[in-house]
């Protein structure tokens, strides 16, 4: 008991040492515990937008890009497929009648090219877990009113000659080769020569050529045709927007998830239509309303608010949906694929790349250089600098800690000298002074704690914003946005909130660095003042 009583005394009677010592203890508790907890925090929601494939659910994507610029370097018929795939054809008189308003939707997979769905049947099942199919179109919406063109035709004035023989049968055939013969006998029996020139007259005149020739010409009457005919108008108005067909069937994978719609609900039958928020607010679309895509009617049942990765649309659709309107039943142009476990990811890659010819297989590694903006700017930052910021404030802590423990020791030469002089051992000494020691390092790591929550609600409170982009895939061909106009897909921009979390581990762990520096301190101070001797003590008092 007289220990405690000691101990308690000492603290309090010296109260200013006390409370130095502890605040600069929880002082380095809490920038370690916050230091540590925003970095976590930023990494948490690095994670989110730097493996943007697993908010849908997938390690790869695969998908078969052609670049517009290098579409004269590919072989003939990927070539002629690309161009056949985005080439934009529009015949006004199935539009309607001159004057009267269209518009129009052209579906194209752009740059996107598209392979046969039923490949999928020769993935792997020991390397994918599972997959999804999808479809991303570019559609060019063009509306405006079908002109008035006339064009005047004159036709005809030619004179057109003809002749035509008509050819003997076989037995017309035979009976004039029986009279011929006929004839030249008779000619003989007169003693003329059948093919002398009298012979041949004579022959023709009595044995006439059965086969018959009919000539003439005829006039073609002139006449003036006149034609309306539709063309190109100069107030068509085109735009662009981007179209998705997502497997309805998987609901742990695929281009969208069940989990992402934030209003109304997911796909659930044909004709439904899924929007995200900003191309809804854009249109003016409400949930329950009716959209027009290639002439047919779709209603608007969710609005989704995809995460952020590069193969983002504008509207969604189930995958038979989009097939049907851009007339490529069978076929996809997105393969997602879950591996059956990490370490099957890069084989699954090479095993999907093998079976479909021309494809990209893009993983999560790919995905993170296309990601900018603050967030990864901060979380950048804090990664290079975390480990030397922590180690200078722990270094610091020991440090100034040390000193003051060893001033404080100093100033108590007397009373360790008296206490020498009554019988304490160099072991009650060393006890003491850790003990104290121990104490103020508890009551550091409980106020380094409180600073640090104190800390990480005012981050909070002040909602701190980071930005993240992803570039987006211009699904749209070159040549068709240069020509028809339309926005190009710059990526998605989202501001991710920073919201600092702390854990136990952390907040162990800030106080255990306060518990051994104040520990530290004091044992280098008691071993200082256990080699104190009584008559030296009793020399420096002050």
């Amino acid at each position: 008991m007289f220990y405690l009583r000691y101990l308690w005394a000492e603290l309090t009677r010296r109260w200013g040492k006390t409370l130095t010592i502890s605040l600069g203890l929880a002082m380095a508790s809490a920038i370690i515990i916050t230091i540590i907890s925003v970095s976590q925090s930023l990494s948490a929601a690095q994670d989110k937008v730097l493996n943007p494939l697993q908010n849908v659910g997938t390690d790869i994507m695969v998908s078969r890009t052609v670049n517009p610029e290098e579409i004269s370097t590919l072989d003939d018929a990927t070539r002629e497929e690309a161009l056949n795939d985005n080439r934009i054809t529009m015949d006004f008189s199935k539009l309607g009648e001159p004057g009267e308003q269209f518009t129009n939707d052209t579906l194209m997979p752009g740059s996107m090219l598209t392979f046969a769905s039923s490949e999928t049947e020769k993935l792997d099942p020991s390397l994918v877990k599972m997959y999804a199919t999808g479809l991303v179109l570019n559609v060019v919406h063009q509306e405006g009113t079908i002109p008035k063109l006339a064009a005047e035709i004159e036709t005809g004035g030619q004179r057109i000659g003809f002749s035509q023989t008509f050819q003997m049968s076989d037995a017309d055939r035979q009976a004039f080769m029986n009279a011929q013969q006929k004839t030249m006998e008779e000619l003989r029996n007169k003693g003329i020569d059948p093919n002398s020139e009298e012979g041949q007259k004579l022959m023709r005149k009595s044995v006439p050529n059965p086969n018959s020739t009919v000539s003439g010409e005829i006039e073609v009457p002139k006449e003036v045709i006149r034609q309306e005919i539709g063309s190109f108008s100069t107030d068509v108005k085109t735009e662009n927007f981007t179209l998705a067909g997502v497997d309805t069937s998987k609901n742990d994978i695929g281009l969208i998830l069940p989990d992402q719609i934030v209003e109304g609900r997911y796909l659930e039958q044909p004709g439904e239509v899924v929007a995200t928020r900003a191309f809804a607010q854009k249109k003016n679309y409400s949930l329950n309303g009716t959209i027009t895509i290639g002439g047919k009617e779709f209603t608007l049942v969710g609005i989704v608010d995809p995460k952020l990765y590069t193969m983002s649309a504008d509207l969604y659709m189930s995958l038979t949906d989009a097939q049907q309107l851009a007339d490529r039943d069978g076929r996809v142009n997105v393969l997602l694929v879950k591996a059956s476990n990490a370490d099957n990811v890069k084989p699954a890659g090479e095993s999907v790349a093998g079976i479909f010819s021309g494809v990209k297989v893009t993983d999560a590694s790919e995905t993170a250089q296309q990601v900018s903006g603050s967030l990864v700017s901060a979380s950048s930052l804090t990664d290079k600098f975390i480990g030397v910021t922590s180690i200078i404030v722990v270094l610091a802590a020991f440090i100034i800690v040390s000193l003051l423990t060893i001033l404080s020791v100093n100033k108590r030469v007397r009373e360790i000298g008296t206490l020498k002089a009554i019988g304490w051992k160099n072991h009650l000494i060393i006890r003491q002074i850790v003990a104290e020691n121990i104490v103020i390092g508890v009551i550091g790591a409980v106020l380094g704690i409180g600073l640090a929550l104190g800390a990480i609600a005012l981050l909070n409170h002040y909602d701190i914003s980071l930005s993240a982009t992803v570039a987006g895939t211009d699904t749209g061909f070159g040549f068709a946005r240069r020509f028809l106009g339309g926005e190009k897909n710059d990526g998605i921009t989202t501001s991710v909130q920073l919201n600092v979390i702390y854990t136990y581990t952390v907040l162990a762990l800030g106080s255990l660095i306060a518990l051994a520096a104040s520990i530290f301190a004091g044992t280098l101070a008691a071993i200082k003042a256990a080699k104190m001797k009584p008559q030296e003590a009793f020399r420096n008092l002050e």
